[in-house]
Order: structure tokens, then sequence, then C-alpha cells
């Protein structure tokens, strides 16, 4: 049984773009149906896919071992410089947190000032225009005063 482009590209794990391109060029040998779709043999596709491995995949990776050998005094010394320097960020961070926070108190301060400041000034325009029109009015003579004069 023939494989399609979709099964074959399922089959060896791989994009069907790249398998087509490989029957393009001729890398693996197929033929088309009545409706112009590509039949790969799986003896085929095989062949290909051994002789283009995977380049991340487990069986193609060299073997290492799960362990890496411990070189201690540098790991040692490497592990205590991140240790100062992770101190150090978090110490930086705890700054940064304190000075933001102080600012925001700053600015809240600022804010309450700015609207007190306004409030005085409304007062004291509102005395000086209560003023002007006290002092715009005629003032008012008494009975007797209209006569001594």
């Amino acid at each position: 049984m023939k494989l399609t482009l979709g099964q074959s590209a399922k089959h060896a794990k791989r994009a069907k773009g790249t398998l087509s391109k490989a029957l393009n060029s001729g890398q693996i040998s197929a033929e088309k149906d009545e409706k112009g779709r590509w039949q790969i043999d799986p003896s085929e596709l095989q062949r290909w896919m051994d002789a283009n491995p995977l380049l991340n995949s487990r069986e193609n990776q060299d073997t290492t071992p799960l362990r890496t050998p411990e070189n201690t005094s540098k790991n040692s010394a490497l592990s205590v410089e991140i240790k100062l320097l992770r101190e150090q960020m978090e110490k930086l961070e705890a700054m940064g947190d304190r000075e933001r926070q102080l600012l925001l108190n700053q600015i809240e301060d600022l804010k309450i000032e700015a609207e007190r400041r306004s409030r005085e000034h409304m007062q004291t325009l509102a005395v000086l225009t209560d003023q002007r029109e006290r002092n715009a009015e005629p003032r008012k003579r008494g009975f007797w005063a209209r006569f001594t004069r």
C-alpha cells in the first residue's frame, strides 16, 4: 500500500513541504495517481529518512552523560557569585520599591497641598470680591444725618 504526501509526512515526522521538495528534486522516487496526488512507497520513504535523519531527534544526538563532570572549585566559585548577585538584585529591587513608594507618597502629598492652596485661593478671591461689592454700594444716611448736612 502506497502513502499519500500527507501520510508520508506524518510517518516521517516531517513537513509536507520538505517531502514535496525532496520529491521535486528527485531525492524520493514516487508516482502520481490519476488525480495528480503523490503515491509514495513506504520503503522508498524509509530509504530517504535513513539518508536524511532529523537533526534534533533523540536517536541522532550524541550520547552525552546525564551528569556533567564536576569542576568543584570553578562551580562552587560560580555558585557563590550567583548567590551574591541574586542577593544584590533583591536588595536593589527592594530599594527601588521603597523609592517608588516614597515618590508615590510625595505625589499624593503634593496633590493634597495643591488642592488646599486652590481652596484658599478661591476663598481669598471670594473675600476680595465681597469687599469690593460692599464698598461700591452707596452708604445709606440715617434720618438725622440728612437734616444736619
